[in-house]
C-alpha cells in the first residue's frame, strides 16, 4: 500500500507572510480571519497571494512575502 502524504498541498507551495508595519492587521481571507501582529510572521499556502487584501498590503509595504524554506 502506498504511504498517503500527510499534507494536501505541496510543502513548495507555502510561504512566509511578515509585518513589517508598525500596526497590528486582521485579515479577512477565504479560510477565515487572522491576526498578524506587529513583527510577526505565519505561513501561508501561496494561494494566499490571490487575495486582493493581501495584495494591497504588499503593495503598500506593510508585509513582506518569501517562500518558506524548510530547515
Amino acid at each position: 500500500m502506498a504511504t498517503k502524504s500527510p499534507f494536501t498541498w505541496k510543502p513548495t507551495d507555502v510561504i512566509e507572510m511578515s509585518n513589517i508595519s508598525n500596526e497590528n492587521l486582521l485579515l479577512d481571507l477565504d479560510s477565515g480571519r487572522l491576526r498578524l501582529d506587529i513583527g510577526r510572521t505565519t505561513r501561508l499556502t501561496a494561494s494566499a497571494l490571490e487575495a486582493p487584501e493581501i495584495n494591497a498590503l504588499v503593495n503598500q509595504g506593510k508585509v513582506k512575502v518569501q517562500p518558506y524554506k524548510r530547515k
